[in-house]
C-alpha cells in the first residue's frame, strides 16, 4: 500500500478542507434526515448543529481563499477518505449506527489533520491543521457523547 500523500502548502491544505467539509456537510444532512424520518428529533437537531458547523467551516475557508487559485485535487489523493466513507454509503439502519457513521467520518478527519499538523514541514500548514484537528476533536466529543 502506498504511502498517503500530505499536503505542502497552505493552497493545498485549503483544497483538502473544502473537499472534506463539503462531504461532511453532505453527510450530516443526509444522517440528519434519517434521524427525523425515524423520529429521534433530539439527535436530529444535534446532527443539523454539527452539519450547520461543517457548512460554516466550509464557507470561513472558502471565503478566506476567494480570488485565490487553489490547486485541483486528483480524485485519488482523498480516496483514503472517501473510499472508507463509501463503504458506510448505505442508509444507516439505526441511531446508534448514524452516530457511529458521523464519528467514524470525525475520527477519519481527525486523523488526518493530525498528521499533517505532525508531519509538514510549513510552519502555518501545521498550525492550521492543528487548528483543525481541534475542531473536529469536538465534534468526536460530542459525538461520544450521543453513543
Amino acid at each position: 500500500m502506498g504511502a498517503r500523500l500530505l499536503p505542502r502548502t497552505l493552497p493545498e491544505l485549503f483544497s483538502y478542507s473544502l473537499a472534506i467539509e463539503r462531504e461532511a456537510t453532505k453527510r450530516y444532512t443526509e444522517l440528519e434526515r434519517f434521524l427525523r424520518a425515524i423520529g429521534v428529533e433530539h439527535i436530529a437537531d444535534e446532527f443539523e448543529r454539527l452539519g450547520r458547523e461543517e457548512r460554516e467551516q466550509y464557507e470561513v475557508i472558502a471565503l478566506g481563499t476567494s480570488g485565490r487559485e487553489l490547486p485541483e485535487l486528483a480524485g485519488w489523493e482523498l480516496s483514503w477518505h472517501f473510499a472508507a466513507q463509501a463503504a458506510e454509503a448505505h442508509a444507516p439502519c439505526s441511531t446508534r449506527q448514524a452516530i457511529a457513521m458521523a464519528l467514524s467520518l470525525e475520527r477519519r478527519t481527525q486523523a488526518f489533520y493530525n498528521d499533517v499538523a505532525e508531519h509538514a514541514r510549513n510552519d502555518a500548514v501545521r498550525a492550521f491543521a492543528a487548528e483543525m484537528a481541534n475542531d473536529e476533536q469536538r465534534h468526536v466529543l460530542r459525538l461520544e457523547i450521543l453513543l
